[in-house]
């Protein structure tokens, strides 16, 4: 089942420039900072390439797109091997999906004949399970992993969102929807933590996403397990067409609360509007924007593959959901203001690295930053490159983009 919520605007981009300057392009003998050595973000895509004629040439878009693994089921093993040995070519991974209501290879099928296959990654062992499916999960998640023991592959389940409530989730009216995220990583031995979430209303992310994202981090911290999170790149139901902003919004949202894996929701149309394939196999312009977003994420991964939380994510702005705190100056940081507009903020550490991430949360208009912190320190701003680019005064006065995210870098001096 999938959620519906309202339909976007259009987005705005301010002129505003920067009065934080940069100043290792003119400086020789500047040494700016570079972002560590890292592991790599993963972007798998719901429904990524058919089986078609041209198979081979479609996982090579895919590949082009910046997806690293389609997640998909096969109709008989003809199709399996066709599948993967396309998958392989393009140097894309196949997460073979559990899919009850239509004849398909089931995962366990899968991991008898193919687990030695190079394209298959892994197992999506349910979409959305309710607490009574747990039992049956269990036995086919038991069943994957006689077959398939290797700790390198994905066992994962897709949980439902708290927005899909009590009722749904069978859950007891008093209970709270982090009961079921735990009691299902008790019982279900999964090595990554998924759910969908498609928080977009017509003018900002809904107010249950944010404690979604909470519940997401906390589970997959203290089960020691990476987390994945959904980003809605398709138009259907109420759900806005893509932007930039819309897409940018909802992956630095995750990357921030420590996802390390955006799923793509969905590759190919499928009754909605668009998506980055239409219904015909046609490229759409939504390709071109995953595109584009999944280079500039690769390139940031530093930030968040590997890194740690260094304080409970903060707020700024108007109406702080509930679980977040107001963001209050601490450490280098002297002051930090955002024009009355709202902003994720969060703190992630690596090693002597210290990360600064400021979510601009309007995915229809840009939101003024503004910056100071301590003039001992030096502080650099990642780009979209994963380049560093140093900044010669203790304070930024820039406009951060709808949906965007402002990154600020610097070395560990002992705070």
């Amino acid at each position: 089942m999938k959620h519906t919520s309202k339909r976007a605007g259009r987005t705005k981009v301010s002129n505003r420039k920067d009065t934080g300057k940069a100043d290792c392009a003119s400086n020789k003998s500047c040494s700016p900072y570079k972002l560590p050595p890292s592991g790599r973000l993963i972007f798998p895509a719901w429904d990524g390439p058919a089986v078609t004629k041209d198979v081979v040439a479609k996982y090579k878009e895919f590949a082009a797109a910046g997806m690293t693994h389609n997640m998909t089921a096969f109709r008989d093993r003809k199709e399996a091997r066709i599948g993967l040995d396309a998958a392989a070519k393009a140097g894309v991974g196949i997460l073979t999906r559990y899919w009850p209501h239509s004849p398909t290879v089931s995962p366990a099928e899968m991991a008898r004949h193919f687990k030695n296959h190079p394209a298959l990654a892994g197992y999506i062992l349910q979409d959305e399970p309710t607490i009574s499916e747990f039992p049956a999960l269990l036995a086919r998640t038991k069943e994957v992993l006689a077959n398939d023991a290797d700790p390198n592959k994905a066992v994962c389940v897709n949980l439902l969102p708290n927005y899909a409530g009590n009722a749904m989730i069978e859950l007891k009216p008093y209970q709270k929807y982090e009961d079921y995220v735990f009691k299902f990583l008790s019982e279900i031995p999964v090595n990554i933590l998924s759910y969908d979430h498609y928080p977009l209303q017509r003018f900002a992310p809904g107010a249950y996403w944010y404690e979604n994202l909470l519940v997401g981090q906390r589970a997959a911290n203290m089960a020691g397990i990476p987390l994945w999170s959904f980003i809605c790149c398709c138009g259907m139901d109420l759900f806005p067409d893509p932007t930039m902003a819309t897409l940018r919004v909802q992956a630095y949202n995750n990357l921030a609360m420590g996802a390390v894996g955006i799923e793509h929701f969905l590759y190919r149309a499928c009754g909605g509007r668009v998506a980055p394939y239409d219904r015909g196999g046609n490229r759409t312009y939504v390709y071109d924007l995953v595109k584009q977003l999944n280079r500039e994420l690769a390139a940031q991964a530093a930030v968040f593959v590997g890194s740690k939380t260094w304080y409970a994510p903060r707020w700024t702005g108007p109406g702080t959901p509930e679980g977040y705190k107001p963001f209050e100056p601490e450490g280098i940081i002297r002051s930090l203001a955002t024009g009355g507009k709202c902003a994720l903020i969060n703190l992630l550490r690596k090693d002597k690295h210290r990360f600064l991430v400021i979510v601009n949360q309007d995915f229809l208009q840009p939101m003024p930053l503004s910056i100071r912190w301590d003039p001992q320190t030096r502080l650099g701003r990642v780009g979209r490159d994963g380049s560093v680019a140093m900044l010669n005064r203790p304070n930024l006065d820039t406009d951060v983009e709808p949906g965007d995210a402002a990154i600020l870098m610097w070395m560990d001096q002992g705070e």
